[in-house]
């Protein structure tokens, strides 16, 4: 004798939310003026803001975002403004 099957569902699959590709500026405070270019070929990822013109470059990897290039802009202003501070 056979077992009788579950009637238990697979799990659903959980949906992932797509991150954001715009962000505010730091330098002038606008929202949604800060735009991110992902260069995966020379592995490059630029912010740039299209109000104040302020822009950021870093190198990135395979696996970088648009939320991690900006990321590291707020990361480098805070750096320089505690040195500027000292």
């Amino acid at each position: 004798m056979g077992k009788r099957k579950s009637s238990a569902k697979p799990p659903p699959k959980k949906r992932m939310d797509k991150l954001e590709t715009v962000f505010t500026c730091p330098f002038c405070n606008h929202g949604s003026s800060v735009e991110c270019r992902m260069d995966r070929k020379d592995m490059i990822g630029e912010a740039s803001c299209s109000v104040c013109q302020e822009k950021f470059s870093t190198t990135i990897n395979a696996l970088s975002e648009p939320i991690d290039v900006y990321s590291e802009w707020i990361d480098e202003c805070e750096r320089v403004n505690t040195l500027g501070e000292e």
